[in-house]
């Protein structure tokens, strides 16, 4: 998904192709109805970092704010593959960096301030497959995030990440209709591959969310999500300067889901906010998510 700069020590950049809270708020393994589905999604990025490294160089005391706006395009066959409603989608994100940094060089540390805006790394969801049993929901699918994204390794911050990540997404979802208790859970394994410009790969990545909603009304639901993340495997080759870091964090936050009331009811608004409650060599953060859906049918 978004690109914003989001793990201390970890990873190259202090970036990573997981955002928390990016995965889905309510019912998120209930299949759509057939047609096309399109999203708009903002994403705020707010967070500090102690040490990184960034296109190649180590960076201290970085403070920065992201924002990228990601248009999403989803359809939904009527066909059935492996007894599965089938999926794919294509998502699409302008962002926006701004950072501050005290930049480690030969003659000692200076300061630098940089903001970019641009085009950010496009991600492609070719199969996506939903089941469903009685009150269960599940969802399996495959994201790739393709090295699209503004970069150049010269500069202090790029909205890109300039390496491909592949994503394993498996999410469940349980809904009771008699009491509107919803419980959802998305587990993801990422693989990264080097940046060909710095000689960095980010090792491979675990992300966990889970959301806990109540639906109040046909139209309204408040829920309390939350993620976890770890990174499983060391950052390697030789860009890595500072080691093979494995970072990790867990957060917490509110979410709600509006839909209102339309003639033709295919329009919905989906918020949530998650503020870090302990990292480990990631910088503690806050991330907000705010998602418009507009659903065509077939």
């Amino acid at each position: 998904m978004f690109l914003g700069i989001g793990d201390s020590y970890a990873a190259e950049g202090a970036s990573s192709n997981y955002f928390p809270g990016s995965y889905g708020d309510f019912l998120i393994a209930a299949a759509p109805d057939p047609g096309w589905i399109y999203q708009n999604y903002n994403f705020f990025y707010d967070a500090k970092v102690n040490e990184s490294v960034l296109q190649g160089r180590l960076n201290l005391d970085i403070d920065t704010f992201s924002y990228a706006n990601m248009s999403v395009g989803l359809y939904t066959f009527e066909e059935k593959v492996l007894g599965a409603t089938f999926a794919a989608a294509a998502f699409v994100p302008i962002a926006y960096v701004d950072l501050d940094a005290t930049l480690a060089t030969a003659d000692g540390n200076v300061a630098v301030s940089d903001s970019v805006t641009g085009l950010g790394d496009i991600s492609i969801m070719p199969a996506s497959f939903y089941w469903s049993s009685g009150n269960w929901s599940f969802n399996l699918y495959e994201t790739i995030i393709t090295p699209t994204g503004k970069y150049d390794v010269n500069d202090v911050v790029n909205v890109g990440l300039n390496h491909w990540s592949f994503d394993t997404v498996f999410a469940f979802t349980h809904f009771n209709p008699d009491s509107g208790f919803d419980f959802s859970m998305a587990t993801g394994f990422i693989v990264n591959t080097e940046n060909d410009d710095t000689d960095y790969e980010t090792g491979n990545e675990v992300h966990v969310d889970v959301m806990a909603n109540q639906f109040l009304s046909e139209t309204f639901a408040l829920g309390l999500k939350g993620y976890y993340y770890k990174q499983v495997t060391g950052d390697s080759g030789r860009g890595a300067i500072l080691g093979d870091f494995q970072g990790e964090s867990y957060g917490l936050g509110p979410s709600l889901l509006w839909v209102p009331k339309t003639k033709s009811g295919n329009f919905s608004v989906t918020a949530s906010w998650l503020h870090d409650l302990d990292a480990t060599r990631r910088l503690k953060s806050d991330y907000a998510v705010v998602t418009l859906t507009w659903a065509f049918g077939g």
